[in-house]
C-alpha cells in the first residue's frame, strides 16, 4: 500500500489525482486551507474507493508554519515513508497586467505557487521512500510569454526549473521528479476565476480557440499525474511536460 501527499487535494486537478491515485489501495493525505471542502473530499474518496484510507488536513502550504505543520501531521497519518507527493495547490490570483500588480499581489502569487512548492518538496525530502515520485504542477505560463502572466510566469518557471534541478539531485536515491504544465482546465475553481475578469477572459477565450483539441479536464491531467506516480514511468525524470489541448507546442 503506497503512502502519498496531494497539496490542494481538495478540488481541481489535486482532488482528481487522489481519485486517479486511490484506485489501487493506499493511504492519502489530502490537503486544502477549505476545511468543509476538504471533509467533503475526504468522504467523496473514501465512498469511492473503500480500500484506500484518506486523510484531510487544513494548512496554508503557502507559509513556512503551514506546509512544516502539513508534513508533521502527515508523518503522523500515515506512519511510514512517503512514496508519492503531488504538489497541486493553486493560488487566488488572476492574469494581471505587471504595471497593476502591487508588491502584496506578487509576493502572494510567488508564494502560492512557487514557494509552497519548494516548502513542500524540502520538508517531504527526509520522509521520502527511496524509488519515491514527485511531481509539481505549474502551468504553460512558465514556457510562453502572456500579457498578464509576468509574475505566474515567473513563479511558474521558477516551478519547472527547480523541479529538473531537484530531480538531478533525487535521482541518487531513485526518486523522480517530474512537472505537468497545464494551461486552461475546464471545471476548476481557477477557471472560473479567471474567466470572470473581462481582461483574462478575453485572454483565455483566445487560448480556448487555438486549442484545437479541447482544454484538458481535470481528470485528463490527472491522468498524466498518475502516471508519472506510476512504475510504468520509472525512466522519466526531470520533466516537465505540457496538457493544454495544442494551445502551443515545446
Amino acid at each position: 500500500m503506497r503512502r502519498m501527499v496531494i497539496t490542494g487535494g481538495t478540488s481541481g486537478i489535486g482532488l482528481a489525482s487522489a481519485h486517479r491515485l486511490a484506485r489501487a489501495p493506499a493511504a492519502i493525505v489530502i490537503n486544502g486551507r477549505n476545511t468543509q471542502r476538504g471533509a467533503a473530499a475526504r468522504d467523496a474518496l473514501m465512498t469511492a474507493h473503500p480500500a484506500t484510507t484518506v486523510h484531510f488536513i487544513a494548512a496554508d502550504v503557502s507559509t513556512q508554519d503551514g506546509a512544516s505543520r502539513l508534513f508533521a501531521e502527515a508523518r503522523s497519518a500515515l506512519g511510514g515513508p512517503l512514496d508519492v507527493l503531488v504538489n497541486s495547490a493553486g493560488g487566488e490570483f488572476a492574469p494581471t497586467l505587471f504595471h497593476d500588480n502591487t508588491l502584496d499581489m506578487i509576493d502572494g502569487a510567488v508564494r502560492h505557487w512557487l514557494l509552497s512548492t519548494i516548502y513542500c518538496c524540502r520538508l517531504a525530502l527526509p520522509e521520502l521512500a527511496d524509488g519515491a515520485a514527485v511531481v509539481n504542477v505549474a502551468s504553460d505560463a512558465a514556457k510562453v510569454p502572456t500579457p498578464g502572466e509576468a509574475v505566474i510566469g515567473a513563479a511558474m518557471a521558477g516551478i519547472t526549473m527547480f523541479s529538473r534541478t531537484f530531480a538531478m539531485e533525487a535521482k541518487r536515491r531513485g526518486i523522480r521528479v517530474n512537472a505537468v504544465t497545464p494551461s486552461l482546465v475546464g471545471e476548476t475553481i481557477t477557471h472560473d476565476r479567471v474567466m470572470s475578469t473581462p481582461f483574462s477572459a478575453k485572454l483565455f477565450e483566445k487560448a480556448t480557440r487555438a486549442a484545437h483539441l479541447g482544454i484538458p479536464s481535470p481528470d485528463e491531467v490527472a491522468a498524466i499525474i498518475a502516471f508519472l506516480a506510476s512504475e510504468e514511468a520509472a525512466k522519466i525524470t526531470g520533466q516537465v511536460i505540457s496538457v493544454n489541448g495544442g494551445i502551443s507546442a515545446g
